[in-house]
C-alpha cells in the first residue's frame, strides 16, 4: 500500500481519535448499510479473496487520494493485530458507506478481532443480531471463531450450545474437524475429558476422521488428569488407524509419565521416538529435567542436562531456571550459583527469573543480606537484567520475616525510585512486618498511602492488621476495623472473628466475646476454633457447665472438635477437678481416634498425684505407651514426683510400661532418658538397649 493511500486513510478514519462507543456504532453501520444493501434471506456472500485485486471501484479520500477497497481491508486486519477496535470497526463502517457488499469475510474479520480483543461477549452480542436481521449469513468460520473464543474463555456450555446450533444452521454451518478439535480443546482445559473422548464417536457418525491433532489434544487432557493408561491406550488407537504421533504427542505423553514416576515407560517411550526419527526438543528436556527433580533424583536431571548438551540440543533459560529452582528447594544455593557461573560460562545471560528465584533461595535459608546484595547488583547500571516487581517483594518479604521492617521500608523506597510500583502484596507486607515490630502509628500511615495509590485494603490486609491489632490488645482498634471492613463489603473471615473472640476473653470481656460469637452463629462463621476458645476461656473463668453446654451445641451443629479441642477440654476439667468428667472426655477423645498429646497426660497425672491414686496413674502410663506419646522434661519431672520410688516398695516396678521402646523423634526429652532418670531413683528398674 502506498505512503500516500496509507495516509489518506489515517486522515477518513480518524485514526487517534476517541471514538466513543465504536461498538454501537459499527452495529449501527451494519444495520444502515445492510438494510439498503441486501435483500431479506440474502445468502452469505462470497468471501474477497485477499490476494485477488479488488473487484469493487476505487474510494477518493477527502484529499482526493485514491483508496481502494483491498487497501481498507488490509488496514483493518493491521488495525485488529495490534487490537485497535476502535479504528478497525471505523474502517469498517468506511467500507460499507463506500457500498462494499457485507458479506461473511467482513463478519469473521469482525469476530476475529473482537475473540482476539477479548471482546467475546461482543463478539456474541453483534452475532445474534446479524443472526436475528438475517443481515449477514454466518459461515462455519463465523461459528468456530465464536467457539474458539469462548473456549478460551473456559465458557463451555455457551460453546457446547452454539457447537450444536451449527448443525441446525444449514449444510454450510455443519462443525468440521476444526470445530470438534476446539471443543475437544476446550473441555480438556476445564477437566472435562472424558466429554471430551466421548466425541470422538460423534465426529465419526458426522463422516470426520479424527487427525494426529484431535488426539494429541485427547491424550493431553487424559495426561493432565493422571490417566496415563487411559491415554496409551489412546495412542494405541492411533496407531491402529495408520496416524503418526508427533513431537507434540510423545511430549505430553512424556510430560504425564515423568509426573508420575514412571520413568522406565518414559524411557521406553524415547526410544520409540528414536525409533522413528522424532527427537526430543528443549521444551520435552525441560519436562523430563522438572519431573526428575520433582521426583528426588536431581543427579538424574544433571546428567540429563549433560546428555542433552552432547546431542545438540541448547538449554534455555528455562532449562536452567527449572534445575536452580530445585537446588533453591533443597537448601543447595552453593550449587546453584555454581550452576549460575556454569550458565555465563556458556555465552547465556540469566534472566530476571533467574535472580528471583535465587533471591528466594537466600531468603528461605536466612540470608537475608546476600539476597539484598543480588538486588542491588541488579540496580547497578551495569546489570543487563533489572529488578521487577517480583524481586522487590521477596526481598521485603524476606526482611520482613526477618523482623528487618526499617530496611524493607528503605527497599520500598528503592523501589519507587527505580519507577517500580507496589502493589497490594507488597503493603500488606510491609504493614504485617510493622504490626509485629509494635509500630502501629507507621503500619496506619502506609495503609492511608495505599488507598491514595488507588489500592483498596482487602481481606488480606483487614486479616492482617486485626491479628497484629489483637496481639497487642488493642481492642477498640480492631472494632474500627471491623466496621471500616463491612462499610467497604468485605465480610470477615472466622479467622478475623476468632482473633478478636480471643483476645476479648484474655481482657477479661466474656460478654462481648459472646455478642460476637453470637454474631458468628447467626452467619454460619462459628468454626472449631471458635468453640474450642470459647470452652477454654468458659473454663478459665470458672464455668464450666457454660463450657460444656458449648461443646454439646457444637456436637449438634455439625462442628467436629478436634484434639486441640478435646486436650483443652481435658485439662481445664482435670484443673476444676472433675476428674471422670475428664477420663470420660479421654476416653471419648479415644474412640474418635485422636491421641491426646503429652500435656493432657501430665495434667491428669498431677491431679491423680495430688489424690494418691496410683494405679490410675500407671494405667494412664500403659495408655500414653501403647499410644506412643513421647514424654518431655515437664512430664519426667512429675513422675518422679508422683511414683513411690522410695527403694523400699519395688513392686510397683512390674507394672510400669517399657518406655524404652518408645523412643521419640524430635523432643525434648525421650522415653529412654526418662527411664534412666527412674533407674537413678531405683536400681532395680532394667532399661533395654534401643
Amino acid at each position: 500500500m502506498s505512503h500516500v493511500r496509507i495516509l489518506a486513510g489515517r486522515h477518513q478514519l480518524g485514526v487517534g481519535v476517541v471514538i466513543p462507543s465504536f461498538y454501537a456504532q459499527t452495529r449501527s453501520w451494519v444495520a444502515k448499510h445492510t438494510d439498503s444493501i441486501l435483500p431479506l434471506h440474502t445468502p452469505s456472500y462470497t468471501p474477497l479473496p485477499p490476494t485477488k485485486s479488488c473487484e469493487y471501484p476505487p474510494l477518493l479520500s477527502r484529499k482526493g487520494s485514491v483508496l481502494n477497497c483491498h487497501a481498507l481491508l488490509s488496514l483493518i486486519d493491521s488495525f485488529l493485530l495490534a487490537k485497535n477496535l476502535k479504528s478497525a470497526f471505523s474502517a469498517v463502517g468506511l467500507l460499507f458507506k463506500s457500498g462494499h457488499a457485507a458479506d461473511s469475510f467482513i463478519l469473521n474479520l469482525l469476530m476475529k478481532g473482537l475473540c482476539k480483543g477479548y471482546a467475546v461477549s461482543e463478539a456474541m452480542e453483534l452475532f445474534r443480531e446479524v443472526e436475528h436481521k438475517r443481515w449477514i449469513a454466518p459461515d462455519v468460520v463465523t461459528y468456530n471463531t465464536l467457539i474458539n473464543g469462548l473456549c478460551k474463555e473456559k465458557r463451555m456450555e455457551e460453546a457446547m450450545e452454539l457447537w450444536r446450533e451449527m448443525a441446525r444452521a444449514g449444510p454450510g454451518c455443519s462443525p468440521n474437524a476444526v470445530t470438534y478439535l476446539t471443543v475437544m480443546n476446550g473441555l480438556c482445559k476445564v477437566g472435562r475429558v472424558e466429554e471430551a473422548v466421548a466425541l470422538l464417536d460423534d465426529m465419526k457418525s458426522c463422516g470426520l476422521d479424527a487427525d494426529v491433532f484431535v488426539y494429541t489434544a485427547l491424550l493431553n487432557g487424559l495426561c493432565k488428569i493422571g490417566l496415563i493408561d487411559r491415554s496409551l491406550e489412546l495412542l494405541n488407537a492411533m496407531s491402529e488407524k495408520g496416524i503418526h504421533p508427533n513431537l507434540v504427542t510423545y511430549s505430553c505423553l512424556i510430560d504425564g509419565l515423568s509426573k508420575l514416576g514412571r520413568w522406565q515407560e518414559a524411557k521406553d517411550v524415547l526410544h520409540i521416538m528414536a525409533d522413528q526419527g522424532i527427537y526430543p526438543d528443549v521444551f520435552m528436556y525441560n519436562s523430563l529435567i522438572d519431573g526428575l527433580c520433582k521426583d528426588g533424583k536431581r543427579a538424574a536431571a544433571l546428567k540429563l542436562l549433560g546428555l542433552m548438551v552432547e546431542k545438540g540440543e541448547e538449554p534455555n533459560n528455562v532449562t536452567y531456571n527449572i534445575l536452580i529452582n530445585h537446588l533453591c528447594k533443597e537448601g543447595l544455593i552453593e550449587d546453584a550459583f555454581e550452576l549460575l557461573e556454569k550458565i555465563a560460562e556458556n555465552g547465556k545471560e540469566p534472566d530476571v527469573v533467574t535472580y528471583n528465584t535465587l533471591i528466594l533461595g537466600l531468603c528461605d535459608v536466612g540470608k537475608i543480606d546476600e539476597a539484598v546484595k543480588l538486588l542491588v547488583k541488579m540496580v547497578d547500571k551495569s546489570s543487563s537484567v533489572k529488578p521487577n516487581l517480583r524481586t522487590f517483594n521477596t526481598v521485603i518479604h524476606g526482611l520482613c520475616k526477618g523482623d528487618r521492617v526499617d530496611q524493607a521500608l528503605n527497599i520500598q523506597k528503592l523501589m519507587l525510585r527505580r519507577g517500580c510500583t507496589c502493589n497490594l502484596f507488597t503493603y500488606n507486607l510491609l504493614i504485617d512486618g510493622l504490626l509485629k515490630a509494635k509500630k502501629v502509628n507507621r503500619a496506619m500511615s502506609l495503609k492511608r498511602e495505599m488507598t491514595c495509590m488507588g489500592l483498596k485494603p482487602n481481606s488480606i490486609t483487614y486479616s492482617i492488621m486485626i491479628n497484629g491489632l489483637c496481639k497487642m490488645r488493642n481492642v477498640e482498634a480492631v472494632r474500627r476495623l471491623f466496621s471500616e471492613m463491612k462499610d467497604n463489603g468485605i465480610t470477615p473471615s472466622s479467622y478475623d472473628y476468632n482473633a478478636l473472640v480471643t483476645e476479648l476473653g484474655k481482657t477479661y470481656r466474656m460478654e462481648q466475646a459472646l455478642s460476637l460469637f453470637d454474631e458468628m452463629d447467626d452467619n454460619n462463621q462459628a468454626d472449631t476454633v471458635t468453640y474450642t476458645t470459647l470452652i477454654d476461656l468458659s473454663c478459665k473463668a470458672g464455668d464450666v457447665n457454660f463450657a460444656k453446654d458449648l461443646f454439646e451445641a457444637m456436637l449438634k451443629k455439625g462442628i467436629t472438635p478436634d484434639s486441640v479441642t478435646y486436650s483443652v477440654f481435658i485439662i481445664r476439667l482435670a484443673q476444676s477437678g472433675k476428674m471422670d468428667e475428664a477420663i470420660k472426655m479421654l476416653e471419648h477423645m479415644n474412640a474418635r481416634g485422636l491421641s491426646p498429646d503429652v500435656a493432657v497426660y501430665d495434667s491428669l497425672i498431677r491431679q491423680f498425684r495430688g489424690k494418691g491414686e496410683i494405679g490410675k496413674i500407671v494405667d494412664l502410663l500403659h495408655q500414653m505407651a501403647a499410644n506412643g506419646v513421647a514424654p518431655d522434661a515437664k512430664f519426667a519431672s512429675t513422675i518422679l514426683d508422683s511414683l513411690p520410688f522410695d527403694g523400699e516398695d519395688k513392686t510397683l516396678l512390674k507394672y510400669l510400661p517399657d518406655f524404652s521402646k518408645q523412643i521419640s523423634k524430635g523432643t525434648s526429652f525421650s522415653c529412654h532418658e526418662l527411664m534412666e532418670k527412674l533407674q537413678g531413683s531405683c536400681p532395680e528398674l532394667q532399661i533395654q538397649p534401643s
